[in-house]
């Protein structure tokens, strides 16, 4: 033992009658706290260490950039791929460029309104050019909505890590959209018209994306284990995966989990459908459990682009410019209505947990109820209207003219 001291203590009671104090490594540097901390106390501006301590931390990490923060908020996130991509592209072509280099703090109303405003702009002229030259119709909405939800998103998650007091995200409306397209319900004649435009190796995707109303990934993503054909009358399609919509090399064909934990699902597949998926198993399916049932032609993940290609030919080709491929989906989702479905059994096939979503697919299952209700109930009176009309023909008393004059 050499008797040595390693740290000094200094302590002090502040103006709140606590004792605060701290350790030093030699006496100086405890005498020249203890005289900073006089010095604050006397200017009225003393407040206790340890507060002081966090706000510099909190000035510190308020001091870094918004391009700095994205990332870490993304990279902290649970985000599926798709997701996670979709939110890379919105910072990288459409956030960043603007916003990127203000620091967090500084980051006002003003500023997200300006760039906001802006962004619609670009986006709007962006949507006409491509409309121009042929292009899917699109007002780039969706775009801006997109990249404004990735903004807002970062901004809360700031705010949750008290890096921002409140998100300066606040433009008004900005996160409601509705969809420019609106979906049509595919007839039985178009349905198979299109099946047989379509290249022989995509042809049965059409009936089978109608009759269970799998999304565009789920149906890319199907692989033989997931089918079960056994039994026709008995027939399923188990969802267990999707394929973001990707067009980034190296991305486009990762499957990845279904979109939520209610598209874990199993649809029943309709027994016309069976014939025409066994004799595609038979063609172009890769071999194998894990066989891709609509592959590449080189085997992998089936590009988006594919399907997209080939389904704006078949489109025009039936006189249906508008059909978007999610249409037949919705399609499904229609006849499933129509033919009775809960909105339980419409959830379900769906894969959806929120029932507002599917709500409008029910409603349109009453619709067609309510007219069959009141085309059996207008059948009970129809041979009795048609023999007053008859009777009344014939002038016979007992017509409608009879019944008005007792009824005044």
């Amino acid at each position: 033992m050499t008797g040595a001291v390693t740290s000094v203590r200094a302590r002090y009671v502040g103006p709140d009658t606590e004792k605060h104090g701290r350790s030093f490594g030699d006496k100086m540097a405890a005498e020249a706290w203890l005289n900073a901390e006089r010095i604050v106390i006397d200017r009225g501006e003393w407040k206790p260490p340890k507060a002081r301590e966090l706000e510099a931390r909190l000035a510190q990490q308020r001091s870094i950039t918004l391009r700095e923060w994205a990332r870490r908020s993304i990279e902290g996130k649970r985000l599926r791929n798709g997701t996670r991509n979709r939110y890379e592209t919105a910072l990288e072509k459409r956030i960043l460029p603007e916003l990127g280099d203000i620091p967090l703090k500084d980051l006002t109303r003003f500023d997200v309104a300006s760039w906001y405003t802006k962004l619609a702009a670009t986006l709007a002229e962006e949507a006409r050019s491509r409309t121009w030259r042929g292009q899917e119709k699109s007002d780039g909405r969706g775009a801006l909505y997109s990249a404004y939800q990735t903004l807002s998103s970062i901004l809360n998650d700031a705010v949750d890590h008290e890096l921002l007091d409140a998100s300066p995200a606040k433009v008004k409306g900005a996160l409601r959209y509705k969809a420019v397209h609106e979906p049509i319900v595919v007839t039985a004649d178009k349905m198979w018209r299109m099946a047989e435009l379509m290249p022989d190796y995509l042809q049965a995707i059409v009936p089978l994306a109608v009759a269970t109303g799998l999304r565009n990934g789920e149906l890319r993503a199907l692989q033989r284990r997931h089918l079960d054909l056994t039994d026709p009358t008995r027939a399923k399609v188990a969802v267990r995966g999707t394929v973001a919509n990707q067009k980034v090399a190296g991305k486009y064909n990762q499957i990845g989990p279904p979109k939520t934990d209610a598209s874990y699902r199993e649809v029943a597949i309709p027994s016309f459908v069976v014939p025409i998926l066994k004799e595609h198993l038979a063609k172009f399916s890769r071999p194998g459990p894990d066989g891709m049932v609509f592959p590449a032609k080189r085997g992998g993940v089936l590009h988006a682009s594919i399907i997209e290609r080939n389904w704006a030919v078949v489109r025009t080709a039936v006189g249906l410019d508008e059909l978007h491929f999610h249409d037949l989906r919705h399609t499904a989702l229609t006849w499933a209505a129509r033919s009775g479905a809960t909105l339980a059994e419409l959830m379900a096939i769906a894969g959806h947990n929120n029932p507002t979503v599917v709500l409008h697919y029910q409603h349109l299952g009453d619709e067609e109820r309510r007219h069959n209700i009141a085309e059996k109930l207008g059948s009970v009176f129809q041979d009795e209207v048609a023999e007053r009309r008859l009777r009344k023909g014939k002038g016979v008393a007992g017509g409608y003219a009879g019944e008005a004059g007792r009824l005044g």
